[in-house]
């Protein structure tokens, strides 16, 4: 949630583009948006399009549609929040995305290749030459663009005026050119790597040691531009991937310093991450010491429920808040196609696995999009209907500040992520890439073992997945956490995985060992850890009554979690049959509120919910009521979610609060 004043604002909210819809239409628009249960608008302000040459910028003074300080003044009349985005890289399928031609063709700003040419992003509607995260240049310029943006945004800051919420750039992970030896070989970029080493190894000898190189001075350091075999090689391709990670966390740092000192200040700052967050150069636990908040873009298929499933896992076990900048009501046309079925589909699981606020992305309809629910002349589509039914049941239940009970964690080694990436074969096709179409981030990786026992860039993904398959299978609720994610995310648990082999960092298992210390039953394995990555020895004593697991096929990970099960006794609410369909329960102090039983799978069925007592039901979105005593029946058409708000039966109510015969008196 976030904090407006004395108030709580729930973080929904929906895009409209004013520049692309014509100015005697805002009005119709808003109203729409807010009619379908919203309080808070959400816009690009895009850089290209206010400042076509060099110099000559207009905010409404030659084009009524740039008049963005009448269209921010239009939402307050409304009674309208805003959640303004002003880049300076935006995508929002503009053609550079969104950025001015004179910066892309600006050679002080371009990204550089290995080899020093410009690196070029082939994305319609043309190819451009995307600029460097590091590049001095390229910051200087984007300070000017804020000046001229926080002059008509700073006066309409909260509490003066509707703006509530801002973003620092989009998708910072290298303009979809992300992989491991494309970029960024620009001057600044080398020279803020060879700083970041230095810190990273605390002096020129220990990186010399890790390296195996004599360096007359740390400028003589050269970034690597492919794989190459070796202990030694390793631990600098190692270097070079966690540096991928600091360059966006250090470029939007920078970014966020230079909004501040033009006066975009005093509310939050949010980033998002585009799909294939498995396989970016990108941490959310990192990102988040420099914004308020990181969130990730959905746009899913109801056929990529695994997907959905994993990634808001991942993102509620390791970001402040679950929260997705954009969740698609449509996409753009060169997508994979998307029905209205599909983007409600992927809200309603994607919340019921834990997001707690999302930016309806499109909510009005512009150029280069289709399937928004309301029309660019602000009518309200049919479509309307389902989705101002969901944002009534997210408002009633108070949807945003109930917890999803989970007693397994699974933690994602941040190292093995590194090692996936470098090790990836495919170059442009990166590992994000091939996520994002429906592979793993870890298909086109090397598969020899590179000294180790196993594979370890192929074997940790596969680990990781199948425990999650097998937590699933047994009905038992987990989330995913980041190893790099604050202490105070691994406490509370009764369960934490995290595979280890020869290779593992001490950061890492620090936060094992603070798991097992808050009372968690540590499992790792299937090696014991004695190097990390900067080929320094490490010593790890695994936390007293810690699991080893040596075996690592699907059927010892399955014993491994029955084994848990049966000792711990962990908690199955709601469990479902038969198989696909599953269920996620959302509370609060009173206990359960919220239901959701969702069929993944392509075929309809007749689904049996086990219920902790006789209950009565709503739909959340017909609003028809239901009774359940021992079981829910339901009929389920195939890849579909139900929502239910839960009531006990009054008499129920009156058996469970009667004093038991056994107790005393």
């Amino acid at each position: 949630m976030l904090r407006v004043g004395d108030q709580e604002q729930p973080l929904y909210s929906g895009a409209m583009h004013y520049f692309r819809v014509r100015p005697e239409r805002w009005r119709a628009g808003l109203v729409s948006l807010r009619e379908l249960g919203l309080s808070m608008v959400e816009t690009y302000v895009p850089w290209s399009v206010h400042e076509r040459e060099r110099g000559k910028l207009d905010f409404g003074q030659n084009d009524p549609r740039l008049d963005l300080g009448r269209f921010l003044d239009m939402a307050a009349e409304e009674g309208l929040f805003v959640f303004v985005r002003p880049g300076p890289h935006i995508n929002a399928e503009l053609t550079d995305f969104g950025l001015p031609r004179f910066v892309l063709e600006d050679k002080a700003v371009q990204a550089r290749s290995p080899r020093q040419n410009p690196v070029i992003l082939s994305f319609p509607p043309r190819m451009f030459p995307v600029p460097s995260y590091a590049s001095d240049t390229y910051h200087r310029l984007v300070g000017g663009w804020f000046d001229a943006v926080a002059e008509i945004v700073r006066p309409r800051l909260y509490p003066d005026g509707p703006v509530v919420l801002l973003q620092v750039d989009n998708e910072a992970t290298g303009f979809f050119r992300d992989g491991p030896f494309g970029q960024d070989y620009h001057p600044d970029a080398i020279a803020l790597y060879r700083r970041f080493v230095l810190e990273r190894h605390g002096s020129l000898e220990a990186v010399e040691k890790a390296h195996s190189e004599r360096y007359a001075t740390i400028d003589a350091l050269e970034a690597p531009t492919q794989f190459r075999a070796g202990p030694a090689a390793l631990a600098q391709l190692l270097d070079w991937a966690a540096f991928r990670e600091h360059l966006m966390e250090h470029s939007l740092g920078r970014m966020r310093r230079r909004m501040t000192r033009a006066g975009l200040s005093g509310v939050p700052v949010v980033h998002n991450l585009p799909l294939g967050d498995g396989g970016q150069a990108a941490s959310v636990p990192a990102l988040e010491k420099t914004v308020s908040l990181v969130g990730f873009d959905y746009y899913h298929a109801a056929r990529e429920h695994r997907t959905i499933k994993r990634r808001t896992l991942a993102l509620s076990g390791s970001s402040k808040l679950a929260y997705a900048p954009e969740l698609g009501a449509g996409a753009p046309p060169w997508f994979t196609p998307l029905s209205h079925d599909d983007s409600l589909y992927c809200a309603e699981v994607a919340c019921a696995y834990g997001l707690r606020g999302f930016n309806l992305y499109m909510a009005v309809d512009r150029d280069r999009w289709y399937g928004a629910p309301i029309d660019a002349a602000g009518r309200a589509r049919p479509e309307a209907r389902a989705w101002k039914a969901l944002f009534a049941f997210l408002m009633r239940t108070r949807f945003f500040g109930l917890t999803r009970p989970a007693e397994v964690a699974l933690v994602i080694p941040r190292e093995y992520r590194r090692l996936a990436r470098i090790t990836h074969t495919l170059g442009p096709l990166s590992p994000s890439t091939l996520e994002a179409i429906g592979a793993s981030p870890v298909d086109a990786c090397r598969r020899d073992t590179l000294g180790f026992s196993e594979p370890i860039q192929l074997r940790y993904w596969h680990m990781l997945a199948s425990f999650a398959r097998a937590l699933t299978a047994a009905a038992i609720p987990y989330v995913a956490i980041d190893s790099d994610a604050p202490p105070k995310r691994f406490e509370g648990f009764r369960v934490v995985y995290s595979p280890t082999w020869e290779l593992a960092d001490e950061e890492r298992l620090a936060a094992l060992d603070k798991a097992a210390a808050s009372g968690a039953k540590l499992v790792y394995g299937p090696q014991r850890p004695t190097i990390d990555s900067r080929r320094r020895a490490i010593r790890w004593t695994p936390p007293e009554g810690a699991l080893l697991l040596e075996g690592g096929s699907d059927d010892d990970v399955t014993d491994c979690v029955a084994r848990l099960d049966e000792g711990l006794g962990l908690a199955h609410p709601f469990r479902a049959h038969p198989s696909p369909v599953e269920t996620s329960v959302h509370g609060d102090a009173d206990g359960p509120r919220v239901l959701f039983v969702i069929n993944p799978g392509r075929r309809a069925l007749r689904a049996s919910v086990v219920m902790p007592r006789p209950m009565r039901l709503r739909d959340a979105l017909s609003l028809k009521t239901l009774e359940a005593g021992a079981t829910l029946e339901l009929d389920l058409p195939g890849q579909s979610c139900r929502i239910f708000e839960l009531e006990e039966r009054p008499s129920a109510r009156r058996r469970s609060q009667r004093p038991s015969e056994e107790a005393p008196r």
